[in-house]
């Protein structure tokens, strides 16, 4: 018997943390942003077939599990300037695989 082709299927949540972990090793590379210009800014960049529910679903979920990202409990967001609130960010610091941090 022939295996079939394996399809991966993606949820609203595996989109919005690509997108989140682009701004923030991209174009937003060294800041600091809360959830509100996270969704703001996913929202954005991800097109109308997502409602605003579910991306700050998935935002709040990136927040509880940051996995590679850098969540501070109260900082000023980069974007908006609010004081006091939870932020995530990205390391500035780029890694290879394999390669010890500081390596050349």
């Amino acid at each position: 018997m022939i295996p079939k082709e394996q399809t991966a299927v993606y949820t609203v949540s595996d989109f919005v943390r690509r997108v989140v972990e682009s701004l923030l090793r991209g174009e937003r590379r060294g800041t600091f942003l809360c959830a509100r210009c996270l969704l703001k800014l996913t929202r954005e960049d991800l097109d109308r077939s997502y409602s605003k529910t579910a991306i700050a679903e998935a935002i709040d979920g990136i927040f509880s599990s940051p996995s590679g990202l850098t969540p501070v409990a109260s900082s000023i967001c980069a974007a908006c300037g609010r004081k006091k609130v939870p932020c995530l960010g990205a390391s500035l610091e780029t890694r290879r695989p394999g390669v010890a941090p500081g390596t050349p």
